[in-house]
């Protein structure tokens, strides 16, 4: 009988694999992860173990690196260099996204090093903690003023626009909560029209979905809002009545 083999693997992916050179560019790293094992001949089919528990990313940044915006996970940032992630657990098949904004200075043209990224884990079948080799993902700098054109990588792109609309749907909240309810629908119902031109630009299912519930949340706030500050209205009004 075979002994079973688990491990955590990952996947770096930039939104523009050169950069411009010339001055300071945003540029955001997509980073994958997910749980494999080889299993025995004897194991059940369709069943999903859990491989891995509390996955930890610690990040290094390059020289002249700065984090902005960190999406699909919390992050602790250390100090000015390093920054340390807390990513749950994961289960045999199953894989995560998260995107991180990096803001990297002026170079001269060449590869330079922006991350190194270290994973730990607990391995849950052999019931140890596992501490992965380092890795660092370097990012090409060049004087090509073109490159200011270039599209970003699609998947980059569609994973970051997705995670925003957790940001979007929060700032509307804040709207609703002050009593803007036209504003807080708007800010919503905007983003859906944004997510349904992607759907039909790309002729993207996800996208398609992304703008369906939008839609639905546009009205559903807007709706629980409106019937919170209209009781609120009857109650304060019966109090003044009662006095």
């Amino acid at each position: 009988m075979d002994e079973l083999q688990s491990g955590l693997y990952s996947d770096y992916t930039w939104s523009h694999s050169h950069v411009f050179a010339g001055g300071t560019s945003q540029v955001f790293l997509l980073i994958e992860w997910r749980a494999g094992v080889q299993k025995q001949k004897t194991q059940s089919k369709g069943l999903r173990r859990r491989i891995a528990e509390e996955v930890q990313l610690h990040l290094q940044l390059g020289e002249g690196v700065q984090v902005g915006q960190m999406y699909g996970c919390q992050g602790e940032i250390l100090n000015d260099r390093n920054i340390s992630l807390s990513l749950g657990s994961l289960s045999e098949g199953r894989a995560k996204q998260l995107v991180l904004e990096l803001s990297v200075g002026a170079r001269q043209s060449g590869v330079y090093p922006i991350v190194t990224a270290l994973w730990t884990y607990m391995d849950v079948l052999k019931q140890k903690v596992v501490l992965q080799p380092s890795r660092t993902i370097p990012l090409q700098f060049s004087n090509h003023t073109t490159l200011r054109y270039r599209k970003a990588d699609y998947r980059v792109e569609k994973v970051l626009k997705l995670y925003q609309n957790a940001f979007i749907l929060e700032q509307a909240r804040e709207e609703l909560e002050q009593g803007n309810l036209a504003q807080g629908e708007d800010r919503i119902r905007r983003q859906a029209d944004e997510m349904l031109l992607y759907a039909t630009r790309f002729r993207d299912p996800e996208y398609l979905k992304e703008a369906e519930v939008l839609y639905k949340l546009s009205v559903l706030y807007k709706n629980t809002y409106q019937q919170f500050y209209s009781e609120n209205a009857n109650w304060k009004r019966d109090f003044r009545l009662k006095s």
